[in-house]
């Protein structure tokens, strides 16, 4: 019995600690942040590294390479340090709607220039053969030694401490979750969960088949909402929610009514970018399809019903996404279809079945 609740135990705990791991790059930008703080740069580096590769913000990216450089500036890594902070002035000089002040670019010149003189002193050094080797006794002489070794044991050459000005400067040390205006970077999110939200509102076409009766083109809309979870820089998935509406209109003893069709789904989606700013997506919604207001209508073949008509529903659809902004995207879905098994009491049976094609308009932050 003990060994089952250790199990247990430990399963949950597993469990937890797996669903408390960062998942976005805001989430690996805040643990980064907070490595950096306690002085854990080489788990900071790592940590800005992941949000990196999953940041889908271009403008955001640059934040990320200059906190790289910082935390390698800590750990005296100066090959690295040179690397990530040309890196970094190199993503801000395209970016155009926020450039770096000359200010910052200034200082980030200055550690470009301490870090290329730190690296040539750590080349020569490593380039610089031994003067002689130290024999088994442990005694040498100082043949072959120049006179800058003297003092020095046999067989070493003369050590060069860093320069005093090194890539660690305290005093020019910028924290990676500095002010933005002053670091010259624009910071990411570091709101609580939920972190990310997408909602997109569209609106078109649907032609729909209700049994063996066939509905003209009419309006459409629908909303869908999630939260994405990006799998690498191209691909996000999304989880969340769609709702869809679309009038079925009739003529009934002369009198033109409405009814309805309410679509309330579960709903899966894909997004894949192509190329900068385009994406094709894709989604999958599973729930539930109603069909009011056609109480003793053609639908029914006129016979009365005790409310809406409820089933089954499934719906797939493709869309191509364009990105305005980082946060405003426009969508256009040239096919979407939709399937549920008819009611009872629905003319024909068979199913009901529905192609729309529609345009809208979506928000993700």
């Amino acid at each position: 019995m003990r060994k089952i609740s250790f199990v247990v135990l430990v399963l949950v705990i597993s469990a937890a600690q797996a669903w408390a791991a960062p998942r976005t790059a805001d989430d690996w930008y805040e643990e980064g942040a907070n490595q950096y703080t306690l002085g854990n740069f080489e788990k900071a580096i790592d940590a800005f590294k992941q949000g990196f590769s999953l940041e889908p913000d271009e403008s955001k990216k640059a934040n990320y390479l200059y906190n790289i450089a910082q935390a390698y500036r800590q750990t005296h890594d100066c090959k690295n340090t040179l690397f990530f902070y040309k890196r970094f002035l190199a993503l801000k000089a395209s970016d155009t709607a926020k450039p770096l002040p000359a200010k910052k670019r200034k200082e980030v010149e200055d550690f470009i220039s301490e870090a290329d003189t730190c690296v040539r002193q750590q080349t020569q050094l490593s380039e610089r053969p031994p003067v002689n080797n130290v024999p088994p006794d442990g005694e040498g002489s100082d043949k072959g030694r120049s006179a800058g070794d003297k003092g020095h044991p046999p067989g070493e050459t003369a050590r060069q401490d860093p320069p005093r000005k090194d890539v660690a400067t305290a005093s020019k040390q910028t924290e990676p979750d500095s002010d933005p205006e002053d670091a010259g970077v624009t910071e990411a999110a570091t709101t609580g969960q939920p972190r990310r939200i997408s909602a997109r509102l569209i609106g078109g076409g649907s032609k729909v088949n209700a049994g063996s009766i066939s509905v003209p083109i009419q309006a459409t809309f629908g909303v869908i909402g999630g939260y994405p979870i990006p799998i690498n820089p191209r691909l996000t998935v999304e989880a969340g929610a769609a709702f869809t509406f679309t009038p079925t209109p009739y003529n009934t003893d002369g009198m033109d009514r409405r009814g309805s069709l309410w679509g309330l789904m579960a709903n899966a989606a894909a997004t894949y970018e192509v190329i900068p700013k385009l994406g094709v997506r894709v989604d999958l919604g599973i729930g539930a399809l109603v069909f009011a207001g056609i109480d003793q209508s053609p639908f029914t073949d006129g016979a009365p019903t005790s409310g809406a008509l409820g089933m089954f529903h499934v719906r797939a659809a493709v869309s191509a996404d364009y990105a305005v902004t980082p946060n405003l995207v426009l969508t256009a879905m040239p096919g979407a279809f939709g399937y549920s098994p008819a009611a009872a009491g629905i003319v024909g049976g068979g199913s009901i079945v529905s192609y729309d094609f529609m345009v809208g308009i979506g928000y993700r932050k």
